[in-house]
């Protein structure tokens, strides 16, 4: 067996691969391309395949991001066929060797910032992967969970109402994204989210600002809370959204997520879900009628 890195001719046997090996996550075509190969911190040197008799048979997909002390695996799967056999072993090997002569001090799996596909490892479907990284000297660092909800029948709870038209009278103002917004949605970002700033860029940059992105301002005309869909390009998967710290417990948060979902109703848009959510945040979100449908473990290691 050998090691080496991605090259072009790859695309469709990689594809593949994920699909057979991550069968709860499988990728399309445009999927595989817009999301990793052209993802802006795309390195052909991290993304390694395991190849036996001209045969792909493993693969692990490294990435970094702004920190240079940081690395990540985005998602590493071996084919079911050729499992416990060393192979997802010598993989996350060869990668952190790669990633320490780059400078980075940690490894973590699955949260990469950017475009993460989940934020680790899945608990039920994927239960080989914790062992592996146990067993590779990981730390188990928590858990998280995706949720969901249906919109078949959504109406906006009255009290969001309410409280939307409390807020209104002292000067809030809500609305969707529009250009004379971007520069103070940018300053929002910095000051409060600055790793989802290259996200929300990014939408607005693909023309789906409007129809994606909708802001909160005070009464000084600055944004203060934001929520978004559609990041990765799917109508609807929501996220992410945040409130500024200076207006956490206003009832922001639910407005603003109330906003976007009626908008995405009024779009025909009657499903939406995200991927990671944790702590007393399952309980905010369970409030607005939402449910965990899968659970992850995060893990990571000190180089």
């Amino acid at each position: 067996m050998i090691i080496r890195s991605y090259k072009a001719s790859d695309g469709c046997v990689a594809m593949s691969l994920w699909n057979a090996s991550l069968k709860e996550d499988r990728l399309n075509k445009e999927n595989f391309y817009t999301r990793i190969i052209c993802d802006v911190n795309f390195d052909p040197n991290l993304y390694l395949l395991a190849e036996e008799a001209g045969e792909i048979i493993g693969f692990v997909y490294g990435a970094k991001g702004a920190n240079p002390e940081k690395a990540y695996i985005v998602a590493m799967g071996v084919c079911p066929k050729h499992r416990r056999k060393g192979i997802g072993t010598a993989l996350v090997k060869e990668l952190e060797a790669l990633v320490r002569g780059q400078g980075a001090k940690t490894l973590d799996v699955g949260n990469y910032s950017i475009n993460y596909f989940f934020p680790g490892i899945d608990e039920k479907n994927y239960i080989h992967g914790i062992a592996l990284f146990k067993s590779l000297g990981y730390e188990d660092k928590g858990t998280c969970s995706s949720m969901d909800i249906s919109l078949r029948e959504y109406e906006t709870p009255e009290k969001y109402v309410e409280r939307k038209k409390e807020l209104e009278k002292t000067g809030y103002t809500f609305g969707s994204f529009k250009w004379e917004a971007a520069l103070p949605m940018f300053e929002f970002f910095r000051a409060y989210f600055p790793h989802w700033l290259e996200g929300a860029r990014a939408n607005v940059l693909r023309g789906y600002g409007h129809e994606t992105i909708q802001l909160a301002w005070n009464p000084n005309g600055e944004v203060v809370g934001f929520a978004m869909r559609a990041g990765d390009g799917t109508p609807g998967r929501f996220g992410p959204f945040g409130v500024a710290e200076t207006e956490q417990g206003t009832g922001l948060g639910g407005i603003l997520f109330h906003n976007l979902v009626s908008d995405m109703v009024e779009r025909r848009i009657f499903y939406t879900w995200f991927l990671w959510t944790g702590g007393r945040n399952l309980d905010i979100y369970a409030t607005w009628g939402m449910k965990k449908y899968r659970n992850y473990s995060i893990w990571g290691k000190n180089l």
